[in-house]
């Protein structure tokens, strides 16, 4: 007898009339309990009301807003339109916060970037600057590859102290724009408090992008993968074994790495309600690695229960590949990955780069994690740009992440059945 794919009926209800935005958690691990700011994840609703749409910018405010004077404020981002969190970082610089500020080149095409340069200057020896990366590159990452640049995707922020909590740290897949890219698609944050070995490891890293010194294997020679607590940071761009599989290689790919130590059965309280089954959930902008769509088919047929949203982009052609892996007709017991997507035209779109694994990782059952921030599932995040990615362990803000999928997969364009092709209209 075949076993079908279910939906949980109540956890999907829940999600779909969930109404917070905001979910915190209580510390854990090598976490300490804050006064004013809490361990949280953030999403938006781009299909919402407009405070819903806005609610990482409306987070990202409040804790420039918290920054005190004296206290430093440091961000990399790929480029900002946003005037809200524009005028907010100023606010902060009048009233004595340091702020110093990266950005790929992307950015100086944008008027509000030059407002910036304005008032915090431009010269890195000060407590207040703003710079750049410079022409068809990243700040570390430098490799151009098949007509593609690095560039600097980065998309996080660093407090010194914000609202009486120190070393606050906010990873996010949004970037600082008023389009799909930032309000208007499927974006999540992470905000990280009580976690020195990992805010420590952002400080070191945005002091690498600073210098501008270029390392296209940075992830091995450069600042290595740091674990502190229930939490671990993986910085990029990652180098391939040799240029002859620079688009195959998934030896020298964390999240191949991440999929080999998932184990599809052995817990005995989380996973599907039939018998415990390791669940794994991916919410993507860009899935253009074939061999990890190869790697989820692999475990859905061994009894892992797969889903995946993304967006499909028809103008790339690892990305097509990657879809069809996902959708090819499977005749296993499991019935298939399911696969819901968008297409790169639609209004509203998935912007998130998140991997959740409800189950047995590493030979241990019944753990809650999540993988997201800046890297998209693309050659370009991890062969070429300053990308990162928040590994982090918590019951609570997997769950938060988890009815946050729900809500985005119902509301995907298109919800093929297994087997269906893609469509061609995209």
């Amino acid at each position: 007898m075949r076993i079908r794919h279910k939906l949980r009926a109540a956890s999907l209800a829940a999600a779909l009339l969930a109404s917070a935005l905001t979910v915190s958690a209580a510390p854990a691990g090598a976490e300490t309990a804050a006064t004013g700011v809490t361990t949280q994840a953030v999403f938006n609703n781009p299909i919402g009301t407009a405070a819903e749409q806005r609610a990482i910018v409306t987070k990202q405010v409040e804790l420039i807003d918290g920054a005190p004077a004296g206290s430093r404020i440091r961000l990399s981002y790929y480029y900002l339109n946003d005037a809200t969190f524009t005028n907010a970082l100023i606010a902060a610089h009048d009233r004595g916060v340091g702020v110093q500020a990266i950005f790929d080149v992307k950015a100086t095409g944008y008027a509000l970037y030059d407002t910036l340069v304005a008032e915090l200057g431009t010269d890195t020896s000060k407590p207040s600057w703003v710079t750049n990366c410079g022409t068809a590159r990243g700040c570390i990452g430098t490799l151009a590859k098949g007509g593609v640049n690095a560039i600097n995707h980065n998309k996080f922020l660093l407090f010194t102290e914000t609202r009486g909590t120190p070393r606050v740290v906010m990873q996010s897949s949004a970037n600082l724009h008023t389009g799909r890219d930032g309000y208007l698609g499927w974006n999540n944050a992470l905000v990280l408090t009580g976690n020195d070995g990992v805010y420590n490891a952002y400080n070191g890293y945005f002091d690498d992008l600073a210098a501008k010194v270029p390392n296209n294997n940075y992830y091995d020679t450069g600042r290595t993968p740091t674990a502190s607590g229930n939490a671990k940071i993986h910085f990029y761009p990652r180098a391939a074994t040799s240029d002859s599989v620079f688009y195959d290689d998934p030896g020298e790919d964390t999240v191949a790495t991440v999929l080999d130590h998932v184990n599809c059965f052995g817990n005995s309280v989380v996973g599907t309600t039939d018998n415990h089954r390791t669940r794994i959930r991916v919410a993507m902008t860009i899935f253009s690695r074939p061999y990890l769509a190869d790697k989820l088919v692999e475990l859905d047929a061994q009894g892992c229960y797969v889903e995946v949203a993304l967006t499909y982009d028809s103008t790339n052609g690892l990305g097509k590949t990657s879809l069809e892996k996902l959708l090819a007709r499977t005749t296993n017991a499991y019935n298939g990955v399911i696969t819901k997507y968008y297409c790169g035209k639609d209004s509203t779109w998935i912007h998130d780069k998140y991997l959740l694994v409800e189950g047995n990782y590493y030979d241990t059952p019944d753990r809650k994690i999540v993988w997201t921030g800046s890297h998209n599932w693309s050659t370009n995040s991890l062969r070429q740009s300053d990308e990162t990615m928040l590994q982090f362990e918590d019951s609570a803000i997997h769950d938060a992440y988890v009815a946050n999928y729900n809500r985005l997969r119902a509301a995907t364009t298109h919800q093929p059945a297994n087997g269906d092709a893609v469509d061609a209209t995209c």
